[in-house]
């Protein structure tokens, strides 16, 4: 069931990457970013027993990004980055904090305005396709008589592929002859369970994305 799950969305925007992969070398640009993000858990309301998410927790992504041009104005977007992806949830027993990290990988369609004065909008809309590298937790009960747990594994409870949608916008800067320096914000919604357990829940963030490309 996952694999499909997977398998027709990559599909239907494969197709922009093998084009993206023909086009002569002078249209396309690579570059680094860093990104702070903030993310929850979201969880079924019939669920029981009863978790909630907690308010929002920070994370933190790094990688590279690549842009690959099928028109002056319509790109292939990807990129290839470490993502943090944390969480507060509640119960009534205890109160728990998910710090998940996956590697990232972005199949998105990208719209770029023309530029003007050294300066471009765009606009983002896709796929975020991620595979668990790490899971830790942290939990305080209620019962203060429990002691607390920091940075317990729990690899075996969640699962190794996610799926989100990903959207947004943002505005590049012209800084040098072959800079340009990135700015927006994304929305990464999770389309598939986090946890490999009975219980269910969807992870998703907001990122503020900052990169430049050479």
């Amino acid at each position: 069931m996952i694999k499909k799950r997977f398998l027709v969305p990559i599909l239907l925007i494969l197709p922009f990457a093998i084009h993206a992969q023909s086009i002569k070398e002078s249209s396309f640009s690579l570059g680094f970013t860093t990104s702070p993000n903030f993310g929850w858990l979201t969880f079924p309301s019939e669920q029981i027993p009863a978790t909630s998410s907690d308010g929002f927790r920070t994370g933190f992504s790094y990688g590279v990004l690549g842009d690959f041009a099928f028109s002056s104005n319509y790109y292939f977007s990807t990129a290839f980055t470490v993502t943090s992806m944390n969480a507060n949830t509640k119960t009534d027993a205890n109160t728990a904090a998910f710090k998940l990290q996956y590697v990232e990988i972005p199949l998105t369609l990208k719209l770029k305005s023309n530029e003007q004065n050294g300066k471009l909008f765009y606009g983002q809309f896709g796929l975020s396709t991620d595979i668990k590298i790490a899971a830790k937790q942290d939990v305080q009960f209620t019962d203060t008589a429990i002691p607390s747990t920091k940075n317990a594994d729990i690899s075996s409870s969640i699962n190794t592929f996610r799926l989100g949608l990903l959207f947004g916008g943002g505005a590049e800067w012209k800084i040098g002859e072959n800079l340009h320096l990135l700015t927006g914000l994304s929305y990464n919604n999770g389309l598939t369970d986090v946890l490999d357990t009975k219980e269910k829940a969807k992870n998703s963030y907001v990122s503020l994305n900052l990169g430049v490309y050479f």
